[in-house]
């Protein structure tokens, strides 16, 4: 097998000469580097300049996170493409490693690494959960990598921050053109589509041995309160992808026959979370109402989805 790398990137100058270094001082080789810049204005360019062996795919409007991760998965030829942020540099051996787990486990479809913050200590995701609410949850998030036991196992979705597919899995996946769905823009995205691998039989798995670092804020503490902080400190157009996004992926793949007993705990937590979100910001709620016809698209496919499943 061979793995192609596909990074996307939006103003991410001060990360990026450490994250292109990271790929191309793999024990194993990307067969391909793929980096998406959706119309970065800092000095990106430059810097994606200095690695000829670079593919560039440089954007004249940003076009979102999942558009422009999914340019890069059409141009990646292999077996398994590794989709990451630009925010973040690898294990010199993490291909040997996720190269190592594939052929192992012949059924895999979707990987989620160890994902560790800068400081090398600190676990910043061990696979993504989903909370009794039904919102994403990083196992392992915040804890001390030395105080956590971790083993190789199945989890409910992956993290965006790095997540690798196989090939098979991600023509499975697709719906029209899209692999990830490009009316999300932003967040959810990596939720969604790991929700979505679920529903059509394909194995997600979490493990530690392939290891990649993150850069997040080190005042992000492990509390209910910090996340909540976090998203209401986002200005208005962030926020309003927050909250579209959370109902396009409970529109698309909630199941009521698996998920009747989450009822409650989504209904209150929403009423929390999202009218935190909108209230005293009318744009948002217009914004929402404006937005119907992405709506009705995740109602059909939703039914491409379920007629797969």
């Amino acid at each position: 097998m061979d793995i192609s790398a596909v990074v996307v990137s939006f103003n991410s100058e001060k990360f990026l000469k450490q994250n292109f270094d990271s790929l191309f001082r793999q024990t194993v080789a990307f067969k391909q580097v793929i980096v998406v810049d959706n119309a970065s204005s800092d000095g990106s360019s430059a810097v994606m300049g200095m690695f000829p062996m670079l593919e560039r795919v440089e954007l004249p409007v940003n076009a979102g996170y999942a558009a422009a991760a999914n340019l890069g998965i059409r141009r990646a030829d292999s077996d398994l493409v590794l989709v990451a942020n630009s925010d973040i540099f690898l294990d010199k051996e993490f291909n040997c490693r996720v190269l190592e787990f594939f052929s192992g486990h012949p059924q895999a479809g979707l990987l989620s690494p160890l994902i560790l913050r800068f400081d090398g200590g600190t676990i910043d995701s061990a696979g993504q959960l989903c909370s009794r609410a039904l919102y994403p949850r990083e196992a392992g998030f915040n804890q001390k990598l030395t105080r956590t036991c971790l083993s190789e196992r199945e989890v409910f979705s992956v993290c965006g921050a790095a997540t690798v597919f196989s090939r098979s899995a991600l023509e499975k996946l697709k719906i029209g053109s899209e692999y990830y769905d490009e009316d999300f823009f932003m967040f959810w995205e990596d939720f969604d589509i790991g929700w979505r691998a679920k529903l059509l039989g394909l194995k997600t798995f979490f493990t530690p041995h392939a290891v990649a670092y993150h850069f997040r804020s080190a005042t992000l503490k492990k509390t209910w309160w910090s996340h909540f902080s976090l998203a209401l400190a986002r200005p208005a157009p962030l926020r309003f992808h927050l909250v579209k996004n959370r109902y396009l992926t409970l529109i698309k793949n909630f199941r009521f026959s698996q998920f009747w007993w989450a009822l409650p705990f989504v209904i209150g937590k929403d009423l929390m979370w999202v009218g935190a979100l909108t209230i005293g910001s009318p744009k948002i709620i217009i914004a929402l109402v404006r937005s119907r016809g992405i709506f009705k698209r995740a109602l059909k496919k939703r039914k491409n989805i379920k007629s797969h499943e």
